[in-house]
């Protein structure tokens, strides 16, 4: 394939609100248990500090993976997918569109945002890095008899891609 037909645009989520939330609460329950384990270890006088760099490892890799997470999307031939990579090692794929199919892509503001119930949105795909992001984008297509919206941060390269697979429904104005 040319480099014109395919895209990928990665960024890492930011823990806000509810998942900064649980984010601290795995540090917690992390921090307790390795305390509860050294405890139980020196009032049974058993040799269990050997096992405690592994536990503390294997804790660690479990964790990471949870709260580590990156968002991507790739544009391949008409075809954008959206995934979810946990940790570095697991990609989850979330959605996968024909640009064809967008009835609308243009920035994302407050007003777009509040027109979306007048519209009949009923799911709502997130892969901005944070709510403050630049550059961020939605766009709408139908899913199961259902309309829905995407928000993605868009490059130059993006919107150029997306120009030439569905030129009628491309607004734009970027800076990167």
């Amino acid at each position: 394939m040319s480099d014109f037909n395919t895209f990928e645009f990665v960024v890492d989520e930011r823990a806000e609100g509810k998942r900064k939330l649980i984010k601290f609460l795995g540090r917690f329950v992390l921090l307790a248990f390795i305390g509860a384990f050294v405890a139980f270890t020196f009032v049974i006088r058993m040799p269990m500090l050997a096992i405690l760099p592994l536990l503390l490892l294997g804790l660690v890799l479990y964790f990471w993976k949870i709260f580590n997470c990156e968002l991507e999307y790739s544009m391949t031939s008409g075809q954008m997918t959206f995934s979810r990579i946990y940790g570095g090692m697991k990609r989850k794929k979330v959605l996968e569109v024909t640009i064809k199919d967008f009835r609308e892509i243009a920035p994302r503001t407050f007003e777009s945002d509040s027109t979306f119930e007048e519209k009949g949105v009923t799911k709502i795909y997130s892969f901005v890095s944070h709510s403050t992001a630049p550059d961020q984008y939605y766009a709408l297509f139908e899913q199961d008899g259902q309309l829905c919206a995407v928000y993605f941060e868009a490059t130059e390269k993006t919107l150029k891609l997306l120009r030439y697979y569905n030129p009628v429904t491309v607004v734009t104005l970027v800076s990167r």
